[in-house]
């Protein structure tokens, strides 16, 4: 009684993994375009153009008495570096402030008043390698 079991889970694994050979063939193509894309962009000298980076501050904010929150609010920011377009890498300066958003859903769950800020900490721009 096993036999026909372990032959019917043995036939539906079998049947199942022949269709991936299609989706892998798909993926090999993409990936192939990708890499011809990359080398082209190289060749243009897209690859190696400046990259235009800001440093962002990320952090939550309470508007409260209590010293504790505004400790772990401090140590719980978050710093990353955002590549952007030239446009908007000179439409900011250090010290702008990208978000203020009010935490409402905080505000209503748990009477919290707080919100989110990011500002930019540092611009930079990065020549590209050649």
């Amino acid at each position: 009684m096993k036999n026909p079991i372990y032959l019917l889970l043995f036939g539906a694994l079998l049947v199942s993994s022949c269709g991936n050979n299609a989706e892998v063939k798909t993926l090999r193509q993409e990936n192939e375009a990708l890499i011809a894309e990359l080398k082209a962009l190289k060749a243009n000298g897209v690859a190696n153009a400046p990259k235009y980076i800001l440093k962002i501050r990320l952090k939550q904010s309470h508007f409260s008495l209590s010293i504790k929150k505004h400790i772990k609010d401090a140590v719980n920011a978050v710093e990353f570096e955002l590549p952007v377009d030239k446009e908007f890498f000179d439409s900011v300066s250090e010290g702008t402030e990208l978000v203020d958003k009010f935490r409402f859903g905080s505000f209503v769950l748990y009477g919290s008043f707080g919100d989110w800020e990011m500002t930019v900490k540092e611009k930079e721009v990065r020549e590209g390698k050649p």
